[in-house]
């Protein structure tokens, strides 16, 4: 089996992999948000936030709340759509191109952005989810994962620009007869 043939069937089953996710992603959020924050739940579903919230919700509250706690997977799943996008790419046998380049560094600001994407998000969810109350609820919550995806994402960056140099030395030795 070829190295291109055996890139090729990996990201075929890549791609199913990350279309399979890309599809569960926002209906399991969906699921777990209604039924942790309409539900009395003790054994089920456990959602935590940054301030205090009384649960289970109205669905009046819940419904105002969830796309900003979908805001977050959204992220998530755009970063998931890039990750398609490349792996088309390697599909049909395109590695070092402007087009990968591209997606990398997609991929690199949106890991990038997340951290401070989640800080909005919580910041936003505690006050709308407050509104209406004599105490206006917000905080945000940063820890270990955050400061880790924002690491990841310079990481992911500084491989597109390698990816960049790669792609000119590769062009260079083309032109080298």
């Amino acid at each position: 089996m070829s190295v291109q043939h055996a890139i090729q069937t990996l990201s075929q089953r890549l791609l199913l992999l990350l279309w399979l996710i890309l599809l569960f992603t926002p209906l399991s959020l969906t699921y777990l948000w209604f039924y942790g924050t309409l539900f009395d739940s003790p054994t089920g579903v456990n959602l935590e936030f940054s301030y205090d919230v009384s649960l289970p919700m109205s669905l009046g509250q819940s419904l105002i709340g969830y796309p900003f706690a979908l805001v977050p997977s959204l992220v998530y799943m755009a970063i998931i759509w890039q990750l398609i996008r490349l792996f088309r790419l390697y599909r049909s046998g395109e590695v070092f191109t402007q087009d990968n380049i591209s997606c990398f560094r997609h991929i690199a600001n949106l890991m990038i952005a997340t951290p401070f994407i989640d800080v909005l998000s919580d910041i936003l969810l505690g006050a709308v989810l407050s509104f209406g109350q004599e105490d206006f609820n917000t905080g945000l919550s940063v820890d270990d994962s955050d400061l880790t995806i924002l690491i990841i994402g310079l990481m992911v960056r500084a491989i597109s620009h390698v990816m960049t140099l790669a792609k000119n030395l590769k062009e260079e030795n083309e032109l080298t007869v």
